[in-house]
């Protein structure tokens, strides 16, 4: 049935009130239709793990459990390792050397070439995290940062842009790894998000005080 529903397909662009001539659709997939996205996200999951095969480099090291605000130091830990990120078509990788980033970056763009998607340099980023120089006791050297060779990364005659910051999903990554761009951005959403529902909601004397609250907690706290 999805053979057939991609079989021949054909389409017009319409342009004031102007049709074009009809023109064949050789790749991509129906906008709007029902079984786009999971057949979408079966050609990524299928470029994904062919990059992963391919590539054979190593992610980041965490210590999951570790003193963090669940957990205390002297709990059990589990040390999980994690090279990318994945939310359709948006991947983080994260790797511990340049090099492995450089060869995770050409071989996802060669797997995606192969399977006829394109990967957008202008969207693509780098970043790497500021590490500080640390003395013979292995205490922090404060505003001394470690030197790390520059990475210069081009695809197709563009070169990969690095910087200090980048948010994905919504949430922001610094280079510094300060959360003021964060909060701002959190405060920022969910004023907006509260304010939208002010005279509707809010000031609404019909709607009881134990709804508001569920609709606070439903619309305005996720933010």
């Amino acid at each position: 049935m999805l053979k057939l529903l991609y079989t021949n397909t054909k389409a017009q662009v319409q342009i004031d009130g102007d049709f074009s001539e009809t023109f064949d659709i050789e790749t991509g997939v129906q906008q709007g239709g029902i079984p786009s996205l999971a057949l979408f996200n079966l050609l990524f999951d299928f470029i994904m793990r062919k990059v992963l095969a391919e590539v054979g480099v190593s992610g980041v090291k965490l210590a999951y459990g570790n003193g963090d605000f669940s957990h205390s130091t002297r709990e059990a830990h589990e040390n999980i390792e994690i090279l990318d990120l994945i939310y359709t078509d948006d991947v983080v990788a994260m790797c511990t050397t340049a090099a492995d980033l450089e060869k995770f970056i050409r071989t996802f763009e060669k797997v995606a070439q192969e399977c006829e998607l394109t990967m957008s340099v202008k969207k693509t980023c780098m970043m790497s995290l500021k590490q500080l120089k640390e003395d013979a006791s292995r205490k922090v050297i404060k505003d001394q940062e470690v030197n790390n060779a520059k990475i210069d990364i081009t695809i197709r005659n563009q070169t990969v842009d690095i910087v200090e910051y980048f948010s994905y999903l919504g949430c922001f990554a610094t280079r510094d790894h300060s959360q003021e761009n964060e909060i701002e951005t959190r405060i920022t959403k969910a004023s907006g998000a509260f304010n939208m529902l002010r005279m509707p909601i809010w000031y609404r004397k019909t709607v009881s005080c134990e709804a508001k609250m569920r609709i606070f907690r439903a619309c305005i706290l996720p933010v």
